[in-house]
């Protein structure tokens, strides 16, 4: 494949961040709302890179747009040269004797809940070289944050399988059905039916648990009762600690209550539902200049935590994918 570059129009960096953006998104609307820019000027840039190189890079059709052949050759030259830059930005930084390589990662609540203060306590004596900044948000949040490159990694539940992610599979948790013990005995198990009929609090349509859960109810052929829809994993907590609703949730996030007499807790059967732990990026970034020490700690961190689910956790692989990280390059 042969780019004719017209005279005097050179390709620049701003151009193939859009172009990349475009691709992964494969919508102009989506792409502008992610990059922060407005339709027209996005729109404007992606005519002048096609200008530049004299060729078509997208088709138009009723369902957005998507790379052409020529598209599609720019857009694995554009993540590597991206990847590369990003690469030497970070070693040149990680270089210098005053700063050390600063890495967001994200994870969820129920995470933080079972081992955020040993996250942020043991980082800086295990990976003294990284300077590691936690973000702690629901699953869904965390893709998102992770496609506008807020994030550089990222350790969520449930993820779809899409070309702008990079996943790996780490653990996998069973979750538990909640319910105040004023109004609930304990029980070793409740069936799945019998939890889809008590008045359910959960978060969104957006969330794993929601997810998870009518997804089975529609295999079963039953009705989902939920009682209420509450962003606020706060907020569901006190629902059911008043007994005003039940929920289904990981245990991380009522182990508190559940060890204060609060919450009953106890698991799904007939099916049990079970959610997978995955170690995601967005795709195409560089590899960290302190990879390996970085792996190293995020599997050992991974391990406290499947410890800590107790008979509700197990680990995928033996720590394997951590040997192997996610699109680092």
């Amino acid at each position: 494949m042969i780019f004719r570059v017209v005279e005097g129009r050179a390709i620049n960096i701003k151009q193939l961040r859009y172009f990349v953006k475009v691709a992964e998104t494969g919508n102009i609307t989506r792409a502008s709302e992610r990059l922060n820019v407005a339709q027209t000027a996005l729109g404007q840039q992606i005519r002048q890179l096609e200008e530049s190189l004299g060729v078509q890079l997208f088709v138009r059709h009723s369902r957005g747009i998507s790379l052409t052949e020529s598209g599609e050759v720019l857009y694995r030259h554009a993540l590597s040269i991206l990847a590369a830059m990003e690469e030497a930005r970070r070693e040149v930084m990680a270089r210098s004797e005053s700063k050390r390589e600063a890495i967001n990662l994200g994870i969820t609540p129920s995470i933080q809940a079972l081992i955020g203060p040993d996250l942020l306590e043991t980082a800086p004596l295990k990976i003294p070289r990284i300077s590691l900044r936690i973000v702690e948000e629901l699953s869904f949040v965390l893709v998102d944050a992770l496609l506008r490159r807020e994030l550089d990694l990222a350790l969520a539940y449930e993820l779809d399988h899409r070309k702008e992610l990079v996943t790996t599979s780490v653990a996998e948790e069973e979750l538990l059905f909640v319910a105040s013990a004023k109004t609930q005995p304990q029980r070793d198990f409740i069936t799945f039916k019998e939890a889809a009929r008590t008045d359910l609090a959960l978060v969104s349509e957006r969330d794993i648990v929601w997810r998870l859960m009518h997804d089975e109810a529609a295999r079963l052929g039953i009705d989902m009762n939920v009682a209420f829809q509450v962003q606020s994993m706060p907020a569901i907590k006190a629902l059911v600690a008043r007994g005003a609703a039940t929920s289904v949730v990981p245990y991380g996030l009522m182990a508190e209550e559940v060890n204060q007499g609060l919450v009953v807790a106890c698991p799904i059967r007939e099916p049990s539902i079970k959610r997978t732990l995955y170690l995601t990026n967005a795709a195409g970034r560089s590899a960290f200049v302190n990879e390996k020490a970085l792996m190293g700690f995020l599997g050992s961190m991974v391990g406290l935590l499947v410890e800590r689910m107790g008979p509700y956790g197990a680990l995928i692989g033996k720590r394997a994918a951590f040997d192997t990280p996610p699109g680092n390059g």
